[in-house]
This record gives structure tokens, C-alpha cells and sequence, in this order.
């Protein structure tokens, strides 16, 4: 930022001009913002495990995956289940056309019988 606006708007103001004049550069600069603002933690990719992503949840708590381009868990997930002997009880189903009532079916039987639906 040019003076004197460098040393008078703070990071979020600047992130605010930014928007105005180079919208492109937002992502590397919503990065360093919450680098600064939040920490380091926050924008490190942490590798996680299916064993301690199951021990972090629990019966009321469903497990949620943010897929991104090329990501993919439900190898790793049906790998899991199967070493917990569970694999005979976790099913999948793809969202799509109609299928909205075929997968509230199949959460509710799952529900009462303990299973582990992937949507």
C-alpha cells in the first residue's frame, strides 16, 4: 500500500482495497491475514489419520469431509471399517437425482442399528 495508507489501515482494510482493485490476489492474501490474525495452524495442512478422525467423534457426531479437487476418503474409509470389522455394516450411496429419500431411509435404519452411511 502506498502511504500514507500502509502505516494507517489495518490488515483487514487493506484485505478490503485489495478486493476493490486485485480481487485475484485474495486467497494468498485471506492466507497471510489469518496466518497473522489466527496463527500458523490454521493454515498448515495437518495429515490426519481415519483412526484418529473415528476417536475424535461420536455416536451424535457425524464426520464430515471437505473434498477438494483429487481428494477422495471413501477407499481409505471402507479400508478403515473393514479393519474395525465393520465393513459389513457401512454403506454408501451417491446424491443425485431422487436419491434424497432412498439416503434419509438408509440414515434412519443406520441410526437405530448402528451403521455408518457415506453420502
Amino acid at each position: 500500500m502506498p502511504a500514507p495508507y500502509n502505516e494507517t489501515l489495518d490488515q483487514f482494510e487493506k484485505l478490503l482495497i485489495l478486493k476493490i482493485f486485485r480481487s485475484e490476489k485474495l486467497a494468498f492474501a485471506f492466507t497471510d491475514y489469518v496466518h497473522t490474525e489466527l496463527g500458523k495452524m490454521y493454515i498448515e495442512n495437518q495429515a490426519v489419520t481415519m483412526e484418529a478422525i473415528y476417536l475424535d467423534s461420536d455416536c451424535k457426531t457425524p464426520v464430515v469431509f471437505i473434498l477438494s479437487q483429487g481428494a477422495d476418503p471413501t477407499t481409505g474409509l471402507y479400508k478403515f471399517a473393514k479393519e474395525m470389522n465393520y465393513d459389513s455394516k457401512i454403506q454408501g450411496i451417491s446424491l443425485g437425482q431422487g436419491q434424497g429419500i432412498k439416503a434419509e431411509k438408509l440414515i434412519r435404519e443406520a441410526k437405530e442399528k448402528g451403521e455408518w452411511i457415506l453420502l
